[in-house]
């Protein structure tokens, strides 16, 4: 737990960016490796800064992570059949540790902060308070990522050896997942390994307080998401608790929870529902907006050694109903008869504007020998679309949307869980979902901007004609997750088993180490050097033991049952 426990609480800049470059950032942040004193509004910064690399987007976790691995495990990126032995080309094992080390690192800043804060006085607190807890709302948002892809993880205990120079602190155990999401959700306090009490508070508490909170002068200054906009701080809050309710709201231990909170934001206070709906009618992240090649690089990502996993999969033509032969052409007819409107702005056809599909159904030979060597001299698979993302130099980097609240709604409506359409919420959503795609193409200036459409008669025939209206409202909400949001693409699957995605078994073949895809994300190589006896012990409380990466996550569906295997040649 080295990498965790001490780590050097200073963040390194290694590059700039335009909205704020380094000498910008370091005015922002107080950097306690280079001085005595450090101040609560400095590492408020410092927490969003040094989570930056998979709390936002960015080029590293896109190439390195999400695509290779994550990606292809909830079929929103392609990828080659014979590649797909479900190892992510190593990320489980080399970037797998990026991806655990930058949570921890970004848990220490954090850590530091909760420490520096908790040492004010009454009245310095009071100043304090809405730095603290838009960093708690950040910091939780991570955690919840973290433990959506690893399942228990360290905590309570984590990072804390930097404040107390105690030897007890330099190992942290692991901490049961449901408990985390409890704490979260609704506030705990938990003895840590030193006897002391730890309270965290829930983010219901945490939203009101933001909701009603005056910003410091400082503060817009500070804030490198919102630029003080405390209104969208608030939304992010109540966002992600109703995010975290639905997770664990449909199986699992904390069902009554996750419902609960749910039919709270709903019903008991109605105007906060409507908060997360309208809160993100621009969900821009201010800073960090310019594609620059700068780490910050999200589209450049796409266009690398990563271009076999940016290509059209499967499943997204599929939910797309943009079928193979289509013409999809940028100077003609851009919009497919009978596809969802998203497609003319989601991806980019052929350069001879013939949509042709990554199709997992092929053998390897079909697919590269047919098709990939074509690319040699020019694009033959459809690909992400290179206005709205690739070369996007104003992409907006949405942290949650409109869309998603709304499909959130949706989704527990349908489910009885609370009052209020489904059908309404549904039809908002993708509406809404529609909205962010076309604003985010028309942000580009790398060509002209697609002309949205009239998207009602679509979105309607989608509900009138779904034999299965929760099917259709989760294949929705995994459609607006698709490249943006990978990981919560990823959870979502395996919660609901929709869209319902098909992979095949190599378990036969000793090529393959990891012969199916993961139901949960193992451990990483780090913890086995810096953390052997705390990782154990929590790999100890999985049901599978010899094969790590075949668990369920408590709120998930039964590992290995939210896909169909299918026997097909590679």
């Amino acid at each position: 737990m080295k990498k965790i426990l001490f780590f050097v609480i200073g963040v390194v800049v290694a590059m700039s960016i335009t909205s704020c470059a380094d000498d910008d950032y370091t005015s922002k942040y107080n950097n306690p490796s280079k001085t005595t004193s450090v101040s609560c509004d400095k590492l408020f910064t410092g927490v969003v800064w040094t989570g930056r690399t998979y709390g936002m987007h960015t080029y590293w976790g896109l190439c390195t992570f999400e695509l290779p691995q994550i990606g292809v495990y909830a079929q929103v990126s392609s990828h080659f059949t014979n590649d797909a032995d479900y190892e992510g080309t190593g990320s489980y094992i080399s970037y797998g540790n990026d991806r655990w080390s930058n949570f921890y690192e970004d848990l220490a800043q954090y850590k530091l902060m909760r420490h520096t804060f908790n040492n004010l006085s009454a009245d310095e607190k009071a100043d304090n308070q809405l730095y603290m807890d838009c960093a708690t709302v950040w910091i939780y948002d991570q955690v919840q990522k973290a433990i959506d892809l690893w399942g228990d993880i360290p905590f309570i205990n984590a990072c804390n050896i930097q404040v107390s120079a105690n030897i007890a602190d330099s190992k942290a155990s692991y901490d049961d997942a449901k408990t985390l999401y409890e704490l979260m959700l609704n506030g705990a306090t938990i003895t840590d390994v030193n006897g002391v009490d730890q309270t965290y508070e829930g983010l219901g508490t945490i939203y009101s307080r933001i909701k009603n909170a005056t910003a410091p002068s400082t503060f817009a200054g500070q804030d490198m998401l919102f630029a003080g906009d405390v209104s969208k701080w608030a939304s992010y809050a109540i966002g992600l608790r109703a995010r975290m309710a639905l997770r664990v709201s449909t199986q699992g231990s904390l069902t009554s929870t996750g419902q609960s909170v749910l039919k709270e934001i709903a019903s008991n206070v109605a105007a906060d529902a409507q908060d997360c709906v309208t809160g993100f009618a621009d969900p821009s992240i201010v800073a960090f907006c310019y594609n620059d090649g700068n780490g910050m690089n999200w589209g450049g990502g796409w266009n690398e050694w990563t271009r076999q996993f940016s290509r059209l999969s499967y499943k997204m033509a599929e939910i797309l109903n943009l079928p193979e032969g289509a013409t999809m052409n940028h100077n003609s007819n851009i919009h497919v008869d009978g596809a969802d409107p998203r497609a003319a702005v989601m991806f980019d056809a052929s350069d001879n504007g013939t949509v042709h599909i990554f199709d997992y159904h092929q053998t390897f030979n079909d697919q590269y020998y047919n098709g990939w060597l074509k690319e040699a001299t020019y694009r033959y698979y459809a690909t992400v679309d290179s206005a709205t993302f690739i070369n996007n130099a104003y992409f907006m980097h949405p942290i949650m949307t409109k869309a998603e609240m709304l499909l959130t709604l949706a989704e527990a409506a349908q489910r009885g869980i609370i009052s209020g359409s489904a059908e309404n919420y549904f039809k908002q959503g993708v509406q809404a979902s529609v909205d962010l795609y076309y604003a985010e193409n028309a942000k580009s200036v790398f060509r002209t901007a697609v002309d949205q459409p009239d998207a009602t008669s679509y979105i309607e025939n989608l509900w009138t004609n779904a034999n299965d209206k929760l099917e259709t409202i989760c294949e929705q909400r995994w459609l607006h997750f698709s490249m943006l949001h990978q990981e919560q693409a990823y959870a979502d699957v395996r919660r609901t088993g929709f869209p319902k995605l098909e992979f095949r078994d190599f378990s036969g073949d000793a090529n393959f180490v990891i012969p199916l895809p993961m139901d949960r994300i193992v451990y990483p190589s780090s913890e086995t050097t810096n953390n052997l006896e705390n990782m154990n012990e929590a790999i100890s409380r999985l049901s599978n033991q010899s094969r790590e990466w075949n668990n369920a996550l408590f709120w998930a569906k039964p590992a290995g049952k939210w896909y169909t295997v299918v026997n097909l040649p590679y």
